[in-house]
């Protein structure tokens, strides 16, 4: 018996060193196959970062901001600007009476006064109105009686060198002419009057009779 047993060792052995040879050289072959894939991985990367760092694009550069400049004081002299003319002026009448006392008079051509004394484009001389100056202008008017003299219709006109510029009638019953306006062109040297026909009793109170113009301001 002893001898058929170590017969079937030998047998193992044997077959024991055939196989070993073929096995390590498997495992060479794997372990190189895996470093050489372990290598083209590590070039593919670096190719990759190389191609990623060139095509960049530059940055551009910031633009460079200026400031602008602070406003100073100005020491220039300023100059006066010249104040807006006004190319019109008004003035307004008022009739005169006898006695300052009284506030109705007898005419019948009324007589004139106002209050301003400057230089106008309209002279007053003893109740008189005078165009100073050609041009354009405004007249308005109400003329207010006390009592008719006489009975019937009383005739007002406003009377350029005795042509009539504004004409209105009234009757006993209606004893104001109310307002009236008219533009008319005038000329240097014209006067104005206003006449009442037949004669009556006018209120001379402002509010009742005025004459008022409208014209070109005198620049003197």
């Amino acid at each position: 018996m002893m001898p058929q047993q170590s017969m079937d060792r030998c047998e193992v052995s044997e077959n024991c060193h055939h196989h070993s040879p073929g096995a390590q050289g498997s495992q060479r072959r794997l372990v190189s196959g895996l470093l050489l894939w372990v290598g083209l991985l590590t070039v593919s990367h670096v190719v990759s970062i190389t191609l990623l760092v060139i095509t960049r694009p530059h940055a551009l550069p910031l633009p460079e901001i200026v400031s602008a400049p602070r406003p100073t004081a100005d020491t220039s002299p300023s100059i006066p600007l010249e104040p807006q003319r006004v190319p019109w002026q008004m003035l307004t009448f008022e009739p005169t009476s006898i006695d300052d006392n009284d506030v109705s008079v007898v005419r019948s051509v009324i007589k004139w006064k106002t209050q301003s004394k400057a230089n106008h484009f309209v002279s007053l001389k003893d109740g008189s109105l005078t165009i100073n100056q050609d041009g354009c202008y405004f007249l308005y008017l109400q003329v207010t009686l006390e009592s008719p003299e006489v009975s019937g219709q009383h005739i007002v006109r406003v009377n350029k060198n005795n042509r009539v510029l504004l004409e209105v009638r009234m009757t006993t019953t209606s004893l104001s002419t109310g307002f009236l306006g008219r533009a008319v062109d005038l000329a240097a040297s014209d006067n104005l009057t206003v006449t009442v026909s037949p004669i009556a009793r006018i209120n001379t109170t402002y509010t009742a009779t005025y004459l008022g113009i409208i014209g070109p301001k005198l620049y003197l």
